[in-house]
């Protein structure tokens, strides 16, 4: 029946055969020839990605090595720079220091021998509240009471605490006098040779 159906058509069974095995082989050949195309795009990508990794790591490499070469290079400024050696971290461009010089009241004495206080504690209030610090506070026999030592950010925040203490009647005397860092005296020694005084008659 196969036969007299290929004969209606006017093909021949052995034509129709090596058509289909001809188009077998053209589909087989595709599929291998796309299959090699997939593998090449594959190692192609393979490749792409591994010079894009290596790229990436040597360029992060390269920002490190100069970010660490800046740091070093900053360090070195610093170490170099005199205005910043301190052995007491007295040399904060922010802070400056005073010591006062202070005498109780008999009144504030005799109030004191009745209710023993640490008046450090007080102090330390005073001082933080317009952003200081008290670096020390002592007692002392001669012609003060005591000494203090503070850290303050400016002139008008030393100034407030001292009003506000000789405000409140305690004290008899209330002295305080600016100190100077030694880096700060160098370079007013370094300023001082520009001012070219005169002595008085010369």
């Amino acid at each position: 029946m196969a036969t007299s159906v290929f004969r209606l058509h006017g093909y021949r069974e052995k034509d129709y055969r090596y058509r289909n095995d001809e188009s077998s082989t053209r589909f087989l050949l595709f599929l291998f020839n796309s299959s090699l195309n997939i593998n090449t795009m594959k190692n192609v990508i393979a490749v792409l990605c591994s010079f894009s990794l290596f790229f990436l790591f040597s360029f992060q490499q390269q920002e490190q090595q100069s970010l660490k070469q800046m740091q070093d290079n900053k360090n070195i400024t610093k170490s170099a720079d005199p205005s910043r050696l301190s052995q007491h971290d007295t040399a904060k461009a922010a802070s400056h220091f005073f010591l006062t010089r202070f005498s109780y009241t008999p009144e504030t004495w005799a109030r004191l021998m009745k209710n023993p206080e640490d008046r450090r504690v007080a102090a330390r209030q005073y001082i933080e509240s317009v952003g200081g610090k008290l670096q020390g506070f002592w007692y002392a026999f001669g012609t003060y009471d005591g000494y203090c030592l503070w850290e303050a950010p400016d002139n008008v925040s030393m100034a407030a605490v001292g009003l506000a203490i000789t405000g409140g009647g305690a004290l008899s005397k209330f002295e305080t006098t600016p100190l100077l860092t030694v880096e700060e005296t160098l370079e007013a020694l370094r300023l001082a040779q520009k001012v070219g005084y005169r002595p008085p008659g010369k």
